[in-house]
């Protein structure tokens, strides 16, 4: 009966755990599924460059990218976003980046190309 109840715990704990990676994962897919229902844009400084490792999903329909890191100028913040390699952007350079405001409430950046 012990080894029984032992076992039985063991699997409870592996459910729970498994459980909540799911709840983990979907909450990341429903983030950036939800849709954007605003717009603004942004400028700021370029304080990092890196180099997006290859996977599939990087070659198919959006090529080789890099990621940035980009100092907003109105308030300080520093986001990381993707960029096309066809138009890489100096470390100290300014850009330009719309913020997408989504219905989940959370903001997302995409770089203008300009």
């Amino acid at each position: 009966m012990l080894i029984l109840r032992e076992n039985f715990r063991g699997v409870v704990i592996t459910s729970l755990v498994v459980g909540v990676c799911i709840l983990a994962i979907g909450a990341l897919i429903a983030r950036r599924s939800s849709p954007i229902v605003d717009v603004g844009r942004t400028t700021g400084t370029v304080v990092n460059v890196l180099n997006v490792p290859p996977s599939p999903e990087a070659w198919i329909g959006r090529g080789f990218r890099y990621q940035y890191g980009i100092r907003l100028n109105e308030n300080d913040l520093l986001v990381f976003v993707y960029g096309n390699a066809a138009t890489p952007r100096a470390i100290g350079s300014e850009v330009s980046i719309e913020r997408q405001y989504r219905r989940n409430g959370t903001e997302t950046y995409q770089l203008l190309d300009e």
